[in-house]
């Protein structure tokens, strides 16, 4: 029994020594990875600030009456279209209304009394006149000559007496007029009614946002960005803006730009103005935002897939000799599917864009198809 386990052994190890003469054939071959390739290039790259702002209506104002009063009348729903000067509400007016009338009235006293002290000048003159000619005559005496003047002159000052009465009643009736008139409500601007706050029959005052109106022929986008974004920002500068509830892409115009930041956020305020003939676009919808706020020049760039990245240090993979070489580069910045090349490369390398996460430096690939170079509008 011991002899069969020796010899047992023994043929054991002749098959191994024999085995160890011998390749097999993936020894003999080396894998060659299929990998696609594009060439470096000099490109300019707009430097993009991708970032989110809310659309706001081109203007907005809140609507109250003057006085307070019961409201008697509402027009307009949320929704409606509206002109300018349209009416929108009417209060209670039975004191004003009384008021206006009396006001009215006193106007019309005003004016009788005017007619009647110019009556009493005119009569006065005559009576002056008559007077006089008989005291040169010597009919008359001193003293009747001296009170028909005193008379006339009395008589030229309650003309201005009456002048100033009138003056005071039509400011009176002006002002009930002006009070009257702010029990009807009208609109201060063209565009839609956005809000109504109040029922018919209920109280009313100065205090209440009763309603509000919005225009919305031109809206706006409200931002804010930061210092080293809005120093590359210029009042009418294009901008686009995508909305994606309206899966549309507007041309916006910067509007205005905010001459002091906000002392908590340190950001500047940024409005945008769209055009809204369509009328499509609503306040309180988000706009995506792509600003340019810079352009490197003459810069190395390579497509986005090219880049690899592991704990924040960047490499590429390029050709030579048939071989991937592994190279470790400094990124810059995005624009679109490009990224610019601060060190590390040269225009005109063959770098890997599809295959390079199968690769490892030295490994042998094969370069299945080679795209012609990159793409970039701004290149």
């Amino acid at each position: 029994m011991k002899r069969l386990t020796n010899l047992a052994i023994l043929f054991l190890i002749i098959m191994l020594i024999g085995g160890c003469g011998k390749k097999t054939a993936t020894q003999e071959e080396e894998v060659m990875i299929p990998v696609e390739t594009t060439k470096t290039q000099v490109a300019d790259l707009a430097h993009i600030l991708n970032t989110t702002g809310e659309i706001v209506a081109g203007a907005e104002v809140t609507v109250a009456p003057k006085v307070s009063g019961r409201v008697v009348a509402l027009y307009v729903k949320v929704g409606d279209n509206v002109s300018r000067g349209q009416v929108l509400f009417e209060l209670d007016a039975t004191e004003s209304r009384n008021a206006k009338i009396l006001a009215e009235a006193g106007v019309g006293m005003a004016r009788a009394g005017l007619n009647k002290a110019k009556q009493a000048v005119t009569d006065a003159e005559l009576n002056y006149e008559r007077t006089k000619a008989l005291y040169e005559s010597q009919v008359a005496s001193k003293a009747q000559f001296d009170q028909a003047e005193s008379a006339l002159s009395g008589a030229r000052i309650g003309v201005q007496l009456a002048e100033e009465q009138l003056v005071q009643a039509e400011a009176t009736l002006q002002n009930a007029q002006e009070n009257y008139n702010n029990f009807t409500v009208t609109s201060p601007l063209s565009g839609q009614v956005a809000s109504v706050n109040m029922e018919n029959g209920e109280l009313a005052g100065p205090q209440m946002n009763a309603l509000t109106i919005v225009q919305l022929d031109t809206v706006k986008v409200k931002v804010n960005l930061s210092e080293n974004a809005i120093v590359s920002i210029k009042p009418g500068a294009e901008v686009p803006v995508t909305i994606n509830s309206l899966n549309k892409t507007f041309k916006g115009t910067v509007a205005s730009i905010g001459p002091k930041a906000d002392p908590a956020t340190r950001a500047f305020p940024v409005e945008i103005q769209l055009n809204n003939e369509q009328g499509e676009i609503k306040a309180g919808m988000v706009a995506d935002l792509r600003l340019e706020t810079g352009l490197s020049k003459g810069t190395v760039a390579v497509p986005a897939d090219a880049l690899l990245e592991r704990n924040g240090q960047y490499w590429v993979f390029v050709v030579e000799d048939g071989k991937a070489k592994e190279i470790t580069v400094k990124k810059g910045i995005v624009a679109d599917q490009l990224v610019e090349i601060k060190d590390g490369l040269k225009a005109g390398q063959d770098v890997i864009v599809r295959g390079n996460h199968l690769v490892t430096d030295g490994q042998k690939v094969n370069v299945a198809n080679s795209r012609e170079g990159l793409s970039n509008e701004n290149s």
